[in-house]
């Protein structure tokens, strides 16, 4: 059953049961009046019966009785002269216990409202039947009952008919999510409407990120598959060989360090992604004359030229991932860039930065981004950092991070 169903049964049963309870306290109210109404009748014909007892010796004439007991409110009534029955008159099928009550109190004998008033040696029982108050009731049940289940018929429909609109949107959004695909922005204000907006959010975000995983996996797929071809390879013409040629052993060797490199930088999108950060303080111009180090026989090999520029500069890091995101911007700009290579550390304003810069004019409009960049983009989110590319010539790729004294919302202490 839908959830819609559901909510319209459910409000048509509210309103059948808030229906009944009103109803049954109508009920309730309206069987009281209706006996308070008879209760008067019977108090003001034992006066009138007693005034005229007294009057006419305990005989009511004719006419009399006929006003008293045969008009709106129909009785019989007995009037008891020193205990003896001296008259009797109305209503006569009455029946005969009625004459031995004593209650000054109106009471239900039966099928009758009955009422005892004495005043000195006279005593005056009246009686009236109360056919006209149960026929009542049985009417009004008669007209309770159809009502409520037509009212409870029709807050069902109703409620069935105006949810539509507002659980529209969870259905779109279910449908949406089975098909996987996002959707268009929800109408709404309410809080269904919200919600659905919000998991619409949510499935447009998961939508992007298995985009970006799929396109992912396929670089990874590219990158790794030329290194594992030529290693693979290389084991093989070894293998053929007789004797060991040092040529080969060099080349396996670069694609070696090439698939560590990736392998590397897997490792640092991972930890990136699931936010395993591990911030200390360091100095970044420590980290980038490492780097120097390490990349220096590279650019020699290479006949370009790297520069160190960097200045003492703090921050809270996790030295992990800001190492291999350096080693990817320097990487890059050895192999695809132009000219002199600088590594630069600084502040700007208050902002601590790392930058490497070659002579190149940077990649064009549009481009793609590799496995490397994306390893950076990753790592600056990551460590609360902006990412920013300076088209050349000189191209420029800078990491600013926060000042000390404002919080990195990855990073308590501010990276």
């Amino acid at each position: 059953m839908s959830l819609r169903a559901k909510i319209a049964l459910l409000a048509g049963g509210v309103a059948t049961v808030g229906l009944v309870l009103g109803l049954l306290l109508s009920y309730l109210l309206l069987s009281r009046l209706a006996l308070g109404e008879v209760d008067r009748a019977l108090h003001l014909q034992a006066r009138a019966l007693l005034e005229e007892a007294r009057t006419a010796g305990g005989q009511i004439p004719p006419e009399e009785e006929a006003d008293l007991l045969f008009g709106d409110f129909p009785a019989a009534a007995w009037i008891f002269v020193q205990g003896r029955l001296a008259w009797q008159g109305g209503v006569t099928s009455a029946p005969a216990l009625l004459k031995g009550l004593s209650a000054s109190r109106p009471v239900t004998v039966g099928d009758w409202r009955a009422l005892a008033l004495t005043g000195g040696d006279f005593k005056v029982i009246v009686a009236q039947p109360l056919g006209a108050v149960e026929r009542l009731k049985v009417l009004y049940l008669r007209l309770a009952v159809p009502l409520v289940l037509l009212v409870g018929l029709i807050s069902g429909g109703l409620a069935y008919l105006l949810l539509f609109p507002i659980l529209n949107p969870l259905s779109r959004l279910a449908e949406a999510a089975r098909r996987f695909e996002p959707i268009a922005p929800l109408p709404g204000q309410d809080e269904v409407a919200r919600l659905a907006q919000a998991f619409a959010q949510l499935l447009s975000t998961l939508k992007e990120e298995r985009t970006r995983e799929q396109a992912f996996l396929a670089l990874v797929s590219h990158e790794l598959r030329t290194p594992i071809a030529a290693f693979r390879a290389g084991l093989e013409h070894l293998l053929g060989q007789k004797a060991l040629d040092r040529e080969p052993l060099e080349r396996l060797k670069g694609q070696a360090t090439r698939l560590e490199a990736l392998a590397e930088n897997l490792l640092a999108m991972s930890r990136a992604g699931a936010l395993d950060i591990r911030p200390s303080r360091t100095d970044l111009e420590r980290l980038l004359a490492e780097a120097y180090d390490r990349f220096q026989p590279l650019a020699v090999a290479s006949g370009r030229e790297l520069l160190l520029e960097a200045e003492p500069v703090e921050v809270v890091v996790d030295v992990r991932l800001l190492e291999r995101a350096i080693n990817n911007l320097v990487q890059n700009a050895l192999s695809h860039g132009k000219g002199r290579v600088t590594l630069r550390s600084g502040r700007e304003g208050e902002d601590p930065f790392v930058e490497v810069e070659d002579e190149g004019p940077g990649p064009p409009p549009g481009f793609r981004p590799g496995l490397g960049l994306r390893v950076v983009e990753q790592v600056a989110a990551a460590l609360g950092a902006h990412l920013e590319l300076q088209p050349g010539p000189p191209f420029r790729v800078r990491l600013r991070f926060r000042s000390p004294s404002a919080p990195s919302p990855t990073l308590g202490a501010g990276a």
